[in-house]
């Protein structure tokens, strides 16, 4: 009987500090990989607002130890209503407070960058060593290595780009720069404070915590999420609606308050009593954009892969788009794991595409049905990505066969 061989010591590199780059970066860590992260940006912002992380990303997180650490700054979601837009009229319900038992994990609404910062305190625990303000200037395809801006070349054995929806290392794999596909929509983003509700009976169930709901009132092309995070310490308003400031080149624009309320002033009066509330700053509209589903994730030679938003860039309506990440993140590091001997890199990757594609360019296209769905005058509500919750992409991850790719 032949001897166990020694599980590979690889070199990782990963493009960019994101949900996706920083939920590989632990994955691997985890694998006892040497992992390096890029990230282009200086410094850390707290970005975005609020985002659901679903069964299929969810477990994946407290598999990794986070579930004390993520439970105390999310909330479980227990239930999603949806209106009619001009009265409020109750369209559908779906019930959510068995989905942990049944799925196996737990349903999180849940600051952006909170579970940024959850995701970047682990990574650093285990040692993944984290470069600020590293621009990447090129890529050696066959070392493979990067080329930074400032002339450094830093090389491993696999090269995980995780560089966002205007990705730079997507660009340098299709030989030209390919701009998202706009939506022809925009989202207006604000956070308002509890304190403008307690003490409004009419308003103040929104922050129930204890039977958290989500509300979207929907129809007339546009539809409008509300849902309470950071323990309730905020109300989480996001509304898509055809683009206004985001037309052209510009991606966020700050707006005033009064233009979101008075483009919703004659929906239902619930409504418009909440966005009355919002604050005078930090209202936002933000460009909605994904990608059109590529053919390949795979840089040839084998050795560097596109994943996260460089990928498979979703609209929000598909409320996968950090929870593919995750699903990204873990899979690549199952994968790696895999592999005997170095000269299998390729065939890890290739499984990786092999894997995630179809998946994830399901998902890209159920945000678009998503919209369509909510945006009609007779709109009823309800998604179709909440089959995708029970699914476990680590179990898929550790049976595709590495051969075969």
């Amino acid at each position: 009987m032949p001897l166990p061989t020694e599980p590979l010591k690889l070199d990782v590199l990963i493009i960019g500090c994101g949900i996706a780059g920083l939920t590989a970066a632990v994955a691997c860590r985890l694998k006892g990989f040497n992992v390096k992260v890029l990230e282009s940006s200086p410094e850390f912002a707290h970005v975005g607002a609020g985002l659901l992380i679903s069964s299929n990303a969810s477990r994946i997180l407290c598999d990794f130890g986070l579930r004390d650490a993520l439970d105390a700054v999310a909330i479980h979601m227990k239930r999603v209503i949806f209106l009619k837009h001009d009265d409020g009229t109750i369209l559908s319900e779906q019930k959510y407070d068995g989905a942990e038992e049944k799925l196996g994990a737990p349903l999180w609404q849940i600051h952006r960058a909170d579970l940024h910062d959850v995701l970047l305190g682990n990574a650093r625990e285990l040692g993944v060593e984290i470069t600020m303000g590293a621009q990447v200037k090129s890529f050696d395809w066959d070392a493979p290595s990067a080329l930074l801006e400032d002339g450094n070349v830093v090389k491993a054995d696999v090269i995980l780009a995780a560089d966002g929806y205007r990705s730079r290392a997507r660009a340098e794999m299709l030989g030209n720069f390919v701009e998202p596909h706009f939506s022809g929509n925009s989202a207006y983003r604000a956070l308002i404070k509890r304190s403008e509700f307690v003490n409004d009976p009419k308003l103040a169930p929104l922050f129930d915590i204890t039977n958290q709901t989500t509300y979207v009132w929907v129809g007339e092309g546009c539809h409008i999420l509300a849902y309470p995070i950071r323990q309730g310490e905020y109300l989480n308003v996001v509304a898509t609606q055809p683009a206004k400031h985001t037309k052209g080149p510009k991606y966020v624009v700050p707006i005033d308050p009064s233009e979101f309320l008075n483009h919703y002033a004659h929906w239902d009066p619930v409504l418009v009593a909440v966005l009355e509330k919002l604050p005078k700053e930090n209202v936002l509209e933000w460009k909605l954009c994904d990608l059109e589903p590529m053919d390949s994730w795979l840089f040839p030679g084998g050795k560097i892969v596109l994943l996260g938003d460089a990928s498979h860039a979703m609209l929000p309506s598909a409320a996968q788009g950090a929870g593919m990440g995750i699903e990204d993140g873990i899979a690549i590091a199952e994968l790696l794991a895999r592999a005997e001997k170095r000269s299998q890199i390729p065939l890890a990757l290739k499984a990786f595409e092999n894997l995630r594609l179809p998946r994830c360019t399901y998902i890209v296209n159920s945000g678009r049905e998503n919209a369509k769905k909510w945006h009609k005058d007779d709109a009823k509500g309800g998604t179709v990505t909440d089959s995708m919750w029970d699914y476990d992409v680590k179990g898929a991850a550790q049976s595709i066969s590495l051969e075969a790719a």
